[in-house]
């Protein structure tokens, strides 16, 4: 066929070529005639065993995880393993074949229609996110039942790299095609700052949102090249096409050739400004990554991990083995310990303690850690005995009073106490708080003077004040760190921890975007961390970069409500 060019919003940079791969939307082409009353046990039998499948390959997914992927990947397999495990989930499915006599594959579509219709009515824009959950795993499903008891497999491009074109993609997803030889995305649902485009943001897979269209302008099996940069789809590029792609990766080679030369260069701007910059991790290959990388040290190291494997996080020895070991990998560069932080989209309901689904404004960070003092004990107790073997910070997620923070930090006290009482060295431990609700910046002139040091973590605050999940397509263009109220709580929380002499860190997706790192500098942060593989191209933007020439600028293009115009330049 003709050359074929769609546009698209490009979220997750670069270029790739490789064989389409398409998922089609889940439109359940099903017969809907019904079935013999003596074919009903069977008919359920097939459901159930189905539900058992797609159980097994979650479990599966979660035993392969390792490194960077098992946070982002892992949350969203509890999530899905947590709607399996519902037994209404399959008493839906059943009533359908009991009771209208439907065979197993239109009881599960009927039974997925009536869920994503309840949801789309939900006015939360968080919990109408969740549909696409009930989508995803219902998908899962369907595909076992049409599978039987054969093991699942994928075709492999011939070409070995694949570009995946599909309606929406999970983290797990993501992951599995990585396998055989995945090099981009293109979706027709998502948005700029969903959980899928961070990670293939982390991967470097380009990423790209397209209109519905493409599925009739795609066929499985077409040459794509995908341009995430220019918000382009080409089936069937011309010799021109791959010229210029060809170019263009000799180009980024040459770049990343030059960015390598930096990971030991001392970061700071024309005039002289020192900007630290930390990574953010939670296995020891992002550890690894970061010292090689020259990150200052670790600005935010996740401990969920523990508790993915264990479900109390493990006892008081594992945890300080994992936190010593990440201590010691740093080789004296300081690790920021963050506590438990489950809830909302980081977790499942079992971590919560609550049995049921997490809830965005429920139970979750530092609250979820206060109504379990013994389990919080537990993992303070570790952090500090893994400070004798090198600098250690401790960091409360989600901090929302100064109760709270006089509550957290008499337990770190009084383990501190026990610790001392039974002759254990720990080392001095400095307490931080993260800011990520509004109530948290409102306040912080007083949290700074409750903690030694604070983070802030974007990605939350964004949500929390624009009422706008990420992960929701529906609301992806209200999701803004760069709205005015946004920036505005960034500056006064800057404003606040100047005053107080507090260093305070920028930790979230924002201090990752280079485009981003001017406006940054602009308006006062000298500390950001961000994923290991964002460290050298955020460095060489601040070796170009005069921070005395852009405060007075930026501080006026954000009052002015014009602080895009920052991006947009970085972008060109």
């Amino acid at each position: 066929m003709a050359r074929r060019e769609l546009r698209g919003e490009g979220t997750a940079r670069g270029a790739a070529l490789g064989t389409a791969r398409i998922v089609y939307p889940l439109d359940f082409a099903v017969v809907s005639d019904p079935v013999d009353r003596h074919e009903v046990p069977a008919e359920l039998a097939r459901v159930d065993a189905a539900i058992a499948r797609a159980r097994a390959e979650l479990d599966e997914v979660r035993r392969r995880l390792r490194g960077p992927l098992r946070r982002e990947i892992g949350e969203f397999v509890d999530a899905h393993a947590l709607i399996l495990d519902d037994a209404e989930f399959a008493e839906g499915i059943h009533a359908g074949i009991v009771e209208r006599r439907l065979n197993a594959e239109a009881a599960l579509k009927a039974h997925r229609d009536q869920l994503v219709e309840a949801f789309e009515a939900i006015d939360d824009p968080y919990l109408r996110s969740r549909g696409e959950d009930i989508e995803q795993v219902v998908a899962r499903v369907f595909a076992a039942l049409k599978r039987g008891h054969l093991e699942p497999r994928r075709a492999r491009a011939a070409s070995g790299a694949i570009v995946l074109v599909a309606e929406s993609v999970a983290p797990d997803e993501i992951e599995a095609w990585q396998h055989e030889g995945l090099v981009a995305l293109v979706v027709t649902r998502s948005s700029v700052w969903s959980h899928a485009t961070i990670l293939a943001r982390a991967l470097r897979l380009p990423m790209l949102v397209a209109g519905p269209e493409v599925f009739d302008a795609v066929r499985d099996g077409d040459p794509v090249l995908v341009d995430a940069d220019a918000g382009l789809v080409i089936a069937d590029p011309d010799s021109l096409d791959l010229s210029r792609l060809r170019e263009r990766q000799r180009a980024q080679a040459r770049s990343a050739r030059a960015r390598a030369k930096l990971r030991t260069a001392d970061t700071r701007t024309r005039d002289g400004l020192a900007i630290r910059l930390w990574a953010n991790a939670e296995h020891e290959d992002d550890i690894v990554l970061a010292r090689r990388l020259g990150a200052t040290g670790i600005g935010l190291y996740r401990t969920e991990f523990l508790y993915a494997a264990h479900a109390d996080g493990g006892d008081e020895e594992t945890q300080f083995r994992a936190y010593r070991d990440a201590v010691l990998a740093m080789g004296g560069r300081p690790v920021t310990l963050r506590t438990l932080d489950v809830g909302g989209d980081k977790g499942n309901g079992s971590m919560s303690g609550t049995g049921g689904a997490p809830s965005a404004l429920g139970l979750r960070g530092l609250r979820l850690s206060l109504a379990q003092p013994a389990a919080f004990a537990t993992q303070i107790r570790a952090m500090l005995r893994a400070s004798a073997y090198g600098p250690v910070r401790i960091l409360f997620p989600m901090v929302t009073s100064l109760e709270e923070a006089a509550r957290a930090r008499a337990i770190v006290e009084a383990c501190r106490a026990e610790l001392d009482l039974a002759g254990v060295r720990t080392g001095e431990v400095p307490i931080g708080a993260m800011i990520e609700v509004p109530a948290a910046a409102l306040v912080s002139d007083r949290l700074a003077k409750a903690f030694d040091f604070l983070a802030l973590g974007s990605n939350d605050l964004v949500q929390y004040t624009l009422a706008a999940d990420r992960n929701d397509v529906a609301v992806a263009a209200c999701y803004d760190p760069l709205h005015p109220a946004v920036l505005a709580l960034i500056t006064m929380t800057l404003d606040h921890a100047r005053r107080a002499r507090r260093l305070l860190t920028l930790c979230g997706e924002l201090a990752a975007d280079p485009r981003a790192t001017a406006l940054l500098v602009g308006l006062g942060f000298t500390d950001l961390s961000m994923h290991p593989n964002a460290l050298l191209e955020v460095r060489e933007r601040v070796l170009g970069l005069h921070a005395g020439a852009l405060r007075k600028r930026v501080r006026r293009l954000v009052a002015a409500g014009e602080a895009r115009s920052l991006l947009e330049e970085a972008g060109d």
